[in-house]
């Protein structure tokens, strides 16, 4: 791709003068991101992914440390003689006045007897000026079953940024980063929140309301809001009364649908005594039984009607993950696929997820788990910018006995989310 603006050519002089990351960065992401394993055979002999030192361990815990390095290991059990591991991680640097992301996909290789082996291959850069001007230098994509599978022979230059490159940024980042001067007055200094980096140095420079809430230290709020843009804008105002009164919010999702359900509800959000609970819960459940007294059921063919307006739009975004069903022995988790179903999940579980108007989200998909039985037992939503479950909620907004085994049977399968987009 030629350079064509100013901008565009200051990123093309720049990544030409880009130099390796420090040794330190690899080693961190080896430490910290990749998995160590250690072989065990069933007679007890178990081997150091690491270093290749054989020793004996016959204990029930999932980790051993090392005799000879002293690297601690997870056991694995297997008769297996090699082991691959791969991840994404990211330097945040600045050259010649501009911010940059630089993701590599680091890759050990784990060989019984042998030295772990490292390879660290740099896939792109994400480009950020002082304006919040974004751009992309890469290597080529291939074509072929998995999307972020690159040509490793190309050259990094400017290319257009597409979903693949927005995802693999997301990722751990080496935390003795670089910014320019303009990132850190704009409050990014010490440790950052929990969330896409590139989206929140962008937020930084361009959204104010961001840069308050990094500026005091608010990353809990940063990181939901990053995600959740149009809640920021219903919000914000309210917000800045509560942290005026001295309110803590331990829960922002649940907050900001008691914002949404007060306003549905004719209330004054600006009150401190409607947005400042003393029990968050109790009140959100009671603004919701609220909005569907007498008055409200005798609207709901209104609402479902005004919602119906969204549908068409609704179906364009989602009916690519129409379909996909998740289950395991005792639980079957899938997509809600109109917006009867929204509303019929929100009556029955006794949340927000019709009322709050999840359908008409366009960076989520929700999804409604049942027992064996076909008992609703949580709704899910997942987040397509960060792939994974954000919330997953039973009866009343309460956890369910099987709630971590959702989440962790929706994660499992993020990737045919991806694949489902990408087919779109």
């Amino acid at each position: 791709m030629k350079a064509k603006t100013k901008f565009e050519k200051q990123v093309a002089a720049s990544n030409e003068r880009l130099t390796a990351i420090s040794v330190k960065a690899i080693e961190w992401g080896v430490r910290n991101l990749i998995k160590h394993p250690a072989f065990r055979v069933p007679s007890g002999a178990t081997t150091c992914g690491d270093c290749g030192h054989k020793f004996r361990h016959e204990g029930k815990g999932m980790y051993v440390v090392c005799p000879h390095c002293g690297h601690r290991l997870e056991i694995k059990d297997t008769l297996k003689r090699t082991l691959k591991e791969i991840t994404y991680f990211a330097v945040l640097d600045t050259i010649d006045g501009l911010q940059v992301e630089r993701v590599f996909l680091l890759s050990a290789y784990f060989k019984k007897g042998k030295p772990m082996d490292i390879s660290n291959n740099e896939v792109c850069r994400l480009w950020l000026n002082a304006k919040g001007q974004t751009a992309l230098t890469s290597k080529a994509r291939t074509i072929g079953y998995y999307r972020d599978c690159f040509n490793w022979c190309s050259d990094i230059e400017l290319r257009n940024m597409s979903d693949v490159h927005h995802i693999i940024a997301n990722t751990w980042y080496y935390p003795r980063y670089k910014a320019i001067p303009e990132l850190r007055r704009n409050g990014m200094c010490g440790s950052l929140p929990d969330c896409h980096p590139f989206e929140l140095m962008k937020a930084l420079l361009t959204d104010a309301r961001i840069e308050t809430l990094m500026k005091a230290g608010n990353h809990k709020a940063v990181r939901y809001y990053l995600d959740n843009r149009s809640m920021l804008d219903k919000c914000w105002n309210s917000h800045k009364i509560a942290v005026r009164n001295g309110y803590k919010i331990d829960d922002y999702g649940l907050w900001s649908d008691l914002i949404v359900l007060l306003a549905k509800c004719g209330r004054d959000i600006h009150n401190a005594k409607y947005i400042c609970p003393i029990n968050l819960k109790a009140e959100h459940d009671y603004w919701l039984n609220k909005s569907t007294t007498e008055e409200e059921k005798r609207r709901k063919a209104e609402e479902l009607s005004k919602a119906k307006r969204k549908e068409e739009e609704f179906y364009k975004s989602k009916s690519c993950f129409f379909g996909i069903v998740i289950k395991d022995k005792d639980i079957e988790i899938s997509v809600l696929d109109t917006i009867e179903a929204y509303q019929a999940e929100g009556e029955a579980m006794h949340h927000c997820v019709f009322k709050c108007e999840y359908y008409a989200k366009k960076n989520s998909v929700i999804l409604s788990a049942h027992d064996k039985d076909g008992n609703r037992i949580e709704t899910i939503e997942f987040s397509l910018t960060e792939n994974k479950v954000v919330q997953s909620r039973g009866v009343c907004n309460k956890n369910s006995e099987h709630h971590d085994r959702i989440v962790n049977l929706v994660n499992a399968n993020a990737h045919r989310f991806i694949m489902a987009r990408a087919t779109a």
